[in-house]
């Protein structure tokens, strides 16, 4: 079985950029967007490192609202958070 990923069109490129990142910190980074989704969220700069770090502490209207934000498949989403939580993702020091 494969691992989940979400679908995510870079935009503003040329020609558009499509992505399918396995975590959400992939997801974030190539996303580029922590402001806007910080703003989106209604957090802290660091709770959303937290959720950065640890996809599983996420609430259910965060990861709702971000996939409105980034326009992803709320599905494919869910199902990427869901194999990290199920894989146990350690959070990564540094």
């Amino acid at each position: 079985m494969t691992a989940p990923t979400v679908a995510f069109t870079e935009p503003l490129t040329s020609p558009p950029r499509m992505h399918h990142p396995g975590t959400l910190a992939e997801l974030l980074e190539v996303a580029g967007t922590r402001k806007r989704i910080v703003e989106a969220w209604g957090v802290s700069a660091r709770t959303y490192d937290t959720r950065k770090r640890s996809p599983g502490t996420c609430t259910i209207g965060e990861l709702q609202q971000l996939a409105r934000v980034l326009q992803v498949s709320e599905d494919e989403l869910f199902a990427v958070v869901r194999a990290e939580a199920d894989r146990g993702a350690v959070p990564m020091l540094g």
